[in-house]
């Protein structure tokens, strides 16, 4: 009688496990980033890189990710599937907001590259991505654009 009844309540939790063990999260086809960004020739360094859809297809995802020291990026999804983007088209928004001290309490965010690049109406960066990896050219900002 006791081997039945911890069968009956071990069972359910092993099926449960197993379940939430096994999925991997999204399947199917993914796009991998690999880019860089310059501001008049020389590397931006933790400037913030978004892709959205350009189309407005949000089944597309979105994703964000930073430059590093030298300007590069890799935007792939994570274990909990975030910056998973699928093959489309993309519009690319970057910007650069330098910390705020602490003692600046309500300061404006400023952002270092020109605003141009950082508004979905106006952004001249696109990417089209495509399955599996995606090395892109260099994404080159110009400082003081009108």
């Amino acid at each position: 009688m006791f081997q039945l009844s911890t069968l009956r309540f071990s069972l359910p939790l092993l099926i449960l496990s197993l379940l939430i063990g096994c999925s991997n999260g999204r399947k199917g086809d993914n796009a991998i980033v690999i880019g860089s960004v310059t501001l008049d020739g020389a590397a931006v360094a933790d400037a913030q890189v978004r892709f959205l859809s350009k189309d407005n297809k949000p089944e597309l995802g979105t994703a964000k990710t930073k430059t590093n020291s030298k300007g590069e990026f890799i935007i792939k999804p994570d274990d909990k599937d975030n910056n998973w983007l699928m093959p489309g088209k993309f519009m690319v928004l970057i910007s650069k907001i330098p910390p705020i001290q602490t003692n600046a309490m309500g300061a404006p965010e400023v952002n270092l590259l020109h605003p141009h690049y950082n508004l979905q109406a106006k952004t001249p960066l696109v990417a089209e991505l495509k399955n599996g990896e995606n090395k892109l050219s260099p994404f080159e900002l110009i400082g003081n654009k009108k």
